[in-house]
């Protein structure tokens, strides 16, 4: 049987690259079909002030569940991916479909992105969703993609060293049978011009250097995520796939940046991401 989906669960804009928006455009320029999932409806991405929108009804939510169960189509999905989830009862309904996942298939790789904040905005998620997310999702999880800010807050402590991360997943116990990938770190030896991916698995760590651009976009963990899954699903080994993720986002930023734009845009996507 082939396994020729993802199954993606985070928001959904009416316009804007973020969440399920930008995955989705990865996932199928890989030749992959997305099953989507909305976690909050929202016109556009949470840097636009006001916000119009909200956040998905639990009812609304657990019957699009229902459906994808009842067409059997998980059978031929290659990986489950989560990203923003900021409400209690979403992440409620969330937590219970990826156990009954991997129950059913033991063996289906479940990549966790921990969408919980940066360190240009702070948290987006309350601390209940925040703590929740880490001791009941987490856990489920086969592959951690947190970004620096997001891994400091769970283990309370800044990260400024190889030695210090593996320190503190070594004495972490939740996080001990995870790979972990920790997007856009800059440590005290980073080199200048550079931003890191770190691969944390087995007690080891790899280091993947990419272009560091001078640009902020909001979206970009989301596509790196799914730049990521996509790139597992076709095969290719996890520090490839990392590679692959790191490098199509420098690029991207490069050429925003190049014309001054801060949005991510399809035409963006579409010229550097060649799966």
């Amino acid at each position: 049987m082939k396994n020729d989906k993802i199954l993606s669960i985070q928001s959904r804009l009416a316009y804007g690259y973020v969440g399920n928006n930008v995955a989705e455009l990865a996932i199928q320029l890989h030749g992959l079909d997305v099953i989507s999932l909305p976690t909050v409806l929202l016109a556009t991405h949470t840097g636009h002030k006001p916000i119009y929108g909200r956040a998905t009804d639990k009812a609304s939510f657990d019957e699009l569940i229902k459906g994808i169960e009842a067409i059997h189509v998980l059978d031929t999905t290659a990986c489950v991916v989560t990203g923003y989830i900021g409400t209690d009862d979403i992440l409620g309904s969330t937590l219970d479909f990826v156990r009954r996942i991997k129950k059913q298939y033991p063996d289906k790789l479940y990549i966790c992105d921990p969408v919980m904040g940066d360190f240009d905005q702070g948290m987006y998620v309350p601390e209940t969703v925040a703590g929740k997310i880490q001791s009941e999702l987490i856990p489920l999880c086969d592959v951690l993609t947190p970004n620096q800010f997001e891994l400091e807050h769970m283990l309370g402590k800044k990260i400024r060293s190889i030695e210090e991360v593996t320190a503190l997943v070594a004495h972490s116990p939740a996080f001990s049978d995870k790979t972990f990938i920790i997007t856009g770190c800059l440590l005290e030896d980073t080199p200048e011009g550079i931003i890191e991916s770190l691969v944390v698995r087995n007690g080891k760590i790899d280091r993947i250097h990419s272009r560091r651009i001078a640009v902020t976009v909001t979206g970009a963990g989301d596509l790196y995520t799914a730049i990521l899954a996509s790139q597992l699903a076709r095969g290719k080994d996890m520090l490839a796939a990392v590679q692959k993720a790191a490098d199509t986002l420098s690029s991207c930023f490069e050429d925003l940046a190049s014309k001054g734009l801060t949005e991510m845009n399809a035409a963006c996507i579409l010229k550097y991401l060649k799966p």
